[in-house]
């Protein structure tokens, strides 16, 4: 647990939000390989997620933006869209859920571009402030993966709770308004581990679940 708080600290020192933290150590623990296409992936390459796994994936990109690059797709999630079938080995989904009007869509419409056995990986925000691009609709709990994957007949789920407790959750709200001032917000960070450790030893449920600032998902086809 130090370990990665030490790893968290590194990455806010490097301007990324708790969030973004939390879905980073995630993302390196994973190897990906065959072909991987990353939704809501942006123009700036060093901003988007497949650059934090291992291994020898081949990526492609996607957004509604209409960018020069020889493996990039322009596809609209809020409509229904056509990949070829049984295409992707991973399908990369990070902070885009919430921005869409019916996630639904998403979910059935990719799972016939999913090679067998292949997987979605992605994350949400949970407790967060409300950030637009251009809108910003829901936040969804463990419970919704869980259905989407019976809704959606997806073999198997995986989700993580991300953070540590509520003191945690309210330094990650509070991030966009401290995140300008170095060493101050690494040292409120460590206080806010402080207190949620303290508290968790008289709480018999695990904080994060109760206060996640996010969750981190894995479906497979």
């Amino acid at each position: 647990m130090f370990i990665k708080l030490i790893n968290l600290i590194v990455l806010i020192s490097r301007g990324n939000s708790l969030l973004r933290s939390f879905q980073i150590i995630e993302c390196k623990s994973i190897i990906l390989s065959g072909i991987s296409i990353e939704f809501g992936a942006s123009k700036n390459n060093n901003k988007n997620f497949n650059t934090h796994f291992d291994g020898k994936s081949n990526f492609w990109l996607s957004n509604i933006y209409n960018i020069k690059n020889q493996n990039y797709i322009k596809i609209n999630l809020t409509k229904k869209f056509k990949i070829n079938k049984n295409y992707f080995n991973n399908v990369l989904i990070f902070n885009v859920l919430e921005h869409l009007e019916d996630s639904n869509l998403f979910f059935r419409d990719i799972k016939k571009s999913i090679k067998k056995n292949g997987y979605i990986i992605g994350s949400t925000p949970f407790l967060y402030q409300i950030h637009k691009a251009p809108l910003d609709y829901y936040r969804f709990s463990k419970d919704f993966f869980y259905k989407t994957k019976k809704k959606f007949d997806y073999k198997k789920v995986i989700v993580k709770s991300l953070g540590y407790g509520p003191f945690t959750a309210s330094y990650s709200i509070m991030f966009g308004l401290i995140k300008f001032f170095p060493i101050f917000r690494e040292v409120i960070l460590i206080l806010s581990f402080i207190l949620d450790s303290f508290v968790q030893i008289f709480v018999k449920t695990n904080l994060k679940e109760i206060y996640p600032i996010g969750y981190f998902f894995i479906l497979k086809k």
